[in-house]
């Protein structure tokens, strides 16, 4: 991926474009009774991604076309995030 060198962009859509380069898809924080629910559903699943940095790692899964990602770190509960729809 390429920067350009003044971080100046032509359009707004193209300023877009560049972020979402950069953050990757759209994505929400579950809280609460969502979180609860379906946290217990993703447990009965095998994630299809995990990764690890030595402090903290991330397991994604697919369920029923949703894609998820649950956070996990040392002493603490999972959060889980949800890849929203363009």
């Amino acid at each position: 991926m390429t920067k350009p060198s003044s971080l100046q962009f032509k359009t707004k859509e193209e300023a877009q474009a560049w972020i979402r380069k950069l953050m990757g898809p759209p994505k929400r924080r579950l809280e609460g009774k969502e979180h609860e629910q379906v946290w217990l559903m993703l447990q009965m699943c095998e994630p299809v991604r995990e990764t690890n940095n030595q402090h903290s790692w991330c397991a994604e899964y697919n369920l029923s076309g949703k894609i998820y990602d649950v956070h996990f770190f040392p002493g603490e509960e999972p959060y889980i995030e949800e890849y929203l729809d363009d």
